[in-house]
Parts: structure tokens; sequence; C-alpha cells
């Protein structure tokens, strides 16, 4: 029998892009400004009927993180978070060895009561700089279907993802990787 005792701690931080102009992106311009703000000089109110023209902001509280896991035999292993506890589940040549595991949260400010886009990563490599690797794919939040800003103009989320560490990867090592949010005003 073949076994394969590999230490993987997994995490992996956030990277939230830089404000691009959004004809780069290919969507509209000026969406981290609400609708019925995005002209030249439309961030004065006697030019936008009084709305509140804030900008979007997004504030990662904690990222989120895997613990300590073992992988064993020669199979794939994966790791699922609960969004709400941060309680791992394993499937697979995997195992845990403890540590902490957290799901990630995240905080949008902006104008109040206005809908917002929240789009993440279908999958995010992680690596080590010894070599070791996974992925994070299918990536969650705990957002409605049409998220929105409350009235203080605020929205904490909950992210996760599953840990996919397959047969054929070296997973050895403190694995990181960063995962693009990005938040915009429809």
């Amino acid at each position: 029998m073949f076994i394969r005792a590999a230490m993987v701690a997994a995490a992996f931080s956030l990277s939230v892009p830089a404000p691009t102009p959004a004809w780069a992106q290919g969507a509209c311009e000026n969406c981290d400004l609400p609708p019925g703000c995005r002209g030249n000089g439309n961030q004065k109110p006697d030019r936008n009927n009084g709305r509140n023209c804030q900008t979007l902001q997004i504030t990662i509280e904690s990222d989120v993180d895997f613990g300590r896991l073992v992988l064993l035999g020669s199979g794939e292993g994966r790791v699922l978070l609960d969004l709400d506890t941060g309680e791992k589940r394993l499937i697979g040549d995997i195992d845990d060895l403890g540590g902490v595991s957290v799901s990630g949260r995240a905080v949008i400010t902006g104008a109040p009561l206005e809908e917002v886009r929240v789009d993440l990563p279908t999958q995010v490599a992680m690596r080590d700089v010894t070599g070791g690797q996974a992925i994070m794919r299918d990536l969650v939040t705990n957002l409605p279907a049409l998220p929105q800003l409350d009235i203080d103009g605020r929205l904490e989320f909950s992210f996760s993802g599953t840990l996919v560490i397959e047969a054929n990867t070296d997973g050895a090592g403190r694995l990181r990787g960063r995962v693009p949010i990005s938040v915009e005003y429809p």
C-alpha cells in the first residue's frame, strides 16, 4: 500500500482589484458610482437630484483558512468549508490535523439602498514557495440573488470554496492564493 503523507496548511488571501476603468472591463463607465451619478460632474448634488453618489468600497475582514491537513495515499483530496461555521468536510485521501478553519468575511460600503454585483472567480490556484500546489474551486457566498446595500450603505457577506488537491499534485507546504473580488453597481 502506497502512503503519501504530506502536510498542507492551506489559506488564501483576498485581493480586491484596484479600480479599473469600466471601459477596460467591458462594463459601464464609472461602475463604482451608482446609476445617475456616472457622468462628468454628476457627483455634485444639484446635478443628481439629491442622490447619494458614494463610490463602492470592499473590506476583507477575514481570509478563508482551511487549517492543517495531511494527504494520505495516492488519491485526490477535497476540503469543503461551511459558510456559517467554518466547519470542514473532508472527502478522499485527506485528513484533518487541526488548526482553525475559517470562511472569509467581507463588507461592502457605498450608496444606501443601491443594488450591487459581486463577482468571484470560478477557481483560484494556490501555491507554496517550495512548489506545492492546489486549486480552490466552486467559490460561494451567502449573498442573496440581488444583493443590496442596507440603509447605512453596508452589506456584509461570507464566502468560501472547495480546496482540491489532485492525485498527481504535490500539495505539501503552506499554500496561498489570491482571490480577485470585483464589486460594482449594475
